[in-house]
């Protein structure tokens, strides 16, 4: 392996926490590079069932380093939600995550500052509410609190009632909310300080392993088509979940990384608002998410389902250099007779076959089908491509193609 990404290649919930986990069985690290609380990762342990947000899956593997890098927001009450959900589990974290020193905090007040903004929007974003946002403002603001500030309580709650006073004299949450995030403040600062002890030098054991040619995975969270830069904005996660996030995020210098693994559902799927060419808002677009289970990992919110796009995958494999896909949720369309998949757009009477050449038209474009033949039976026991019945097979081979 030595080292390896894992990016999600959709708008997000593509399956990257399940692949991470089979992964991380060879991996001395899982370094996670970006966003924060607004992922999730749903893996299964035996029959139970834990959902991680923050802590990348690589956690259930005893003796797996993980790592929240210096790209990531990180919320210090949910990590010690997923740190005691892991530890019930059986699984001992001790020293086993690093918190980077130069990561952001999210803090109560980014928390208020996005309800209060969400709420206020004539088109809300759909975002979390998770105070992600709101923290990577702070960020390139410069008035950002970070991994370091936890280690010195009186520092970190100095600059904590700072950033207070600053959100209500800019108005960012009304004087109003002051007395509730004060009473959440105070326990906030006990959880702070019980995070404190998981950070430490990122960079260093980054480097550390590549030295030593030791096998490291990196973890994205959300989708590219989510991403800042290259996503559908400005409904768009606040981070760069595509590979170009890496270097930043973690420090790690991308012609070290030898393989790019894209992760894509075998039709896709969207939570939030924003643009979703293939949507089904109709029976089958139902039938999509009961048999697949499409509801969020990190809201519980039903998500939207539809086809698989083409024009946008390919769009996302040549923006990842990726090397590889590993395609998920196949077996979710055994009953289907007939199988759709986007393979251009029309927008004012031309077809459009590159998602670039559209993709600020989103909301306009009529997508075009090539109608592809159902399996219209069970995948459930086929664990190797040679056991797919024919059909599915021939399905697979039409997407990687094209």
């Amino acid at each position: 392996m030595n080292i390896t990404s894992v990016v999600g290649g959709q708008w997000g919930d593509e399956g990257k926490g399940k692949i991470v986990d089979v992964l991380s069985e060879h991996a001395n690290v899982v370094a996670r590079y970006q966003g924060g609380a607004n992922a999730g990762h749903t893996v299964y342990l035996g029959k139970d069932k834990i959902v991680l947000h923050q802590i990348p899956s690589g956690i259930l593997r005893p003796g797996c380093i993980c790592i929240l890098g210096n790209g990531m927001v990180v919320d210090p009450q949910g990590l010690t939600e997923e740190i005691d959900c892991v530890e019930e589990h059986g699984i001992q974290i001790g020293n086993r995550l690093i918190l980077a020193e130069n990561a952001h905090i999210v803090t109560p007040i980014h928390k208020a500052i996005d309800r209060y903004r969400e709420g206020s929007l004539e088109n809300p974003i759909g975002t979390t509410c998770k105070g992600i946002g709101p923290a990577y403002v702070d960020k390139y603001n410069r008035i950002g609190l970070r991994g370091h500030d936890l280690k010195d309580r009186s520092h970190f709650q100095k600059k904590l009632f700072d950033r207070l006073d600053l959100a209500i004299h800019h108005r960012e949450i009304p004087e109003s909310a002051k007395n509730d995030l004060m009473k959440e403040i105070t326990q906030y600062l006990e959880i702070a300080e019980i995070v404190s002890v998981y950070v430490g030098d990122a960079y260093g054991v980054i480097q550390e392993n590549l030295d030593n040619r030791r096998n490291m995975l990196i973890e994205g969270a959300q989708g590219t088509l989510l991403d800042v830069d290259h996503g559908t904005y400005p409904y768009v996660t606040s981070s760069n979940p595509s590979t170009a996030g890496i270097s930043q995020g973690l420090g790690l210098p991308m012609h070290k990384i030898e393989r790019h693994i894209g992760i894509f559902k075998a039709y896709c799927t969207r939570v939030g608002e924003g643009p979703f060419p293939t949507e089904l808002e109709d029976e089958t677009g139902e039938k999509l998410r009961e048999i697949g289970g499409e509801f969020g990992a990190t809201t519980g919110r039903p998500r939207r389902c539809g086809w698989f796009d083409v024009p946008a995958a390919k769009f996302s494999a040549q923006i990842n250099g990726l090397t590889e896909i590993a395609l998920t949720k196949l077996d979710v369309l055994d009953t289907f007779s007939k199988i759709p998949v986007c393979t251009g757009y029309k927008l004012n009477g031309k077809i459009y076959s590159e998602y670039s050449s559209v993709m600020h038209n989103l909301d306009d474009v009529e997508p075009v089908f090539t109608i592809m033949d159902g399996w219209d039976c069970s995948t459930d026991s086929c664990s190797e491509f040679s056991n797919l019945p024919e059909v599915a097979k021939k399905y697979i081979k039409f997407l990687s193609q094209q």
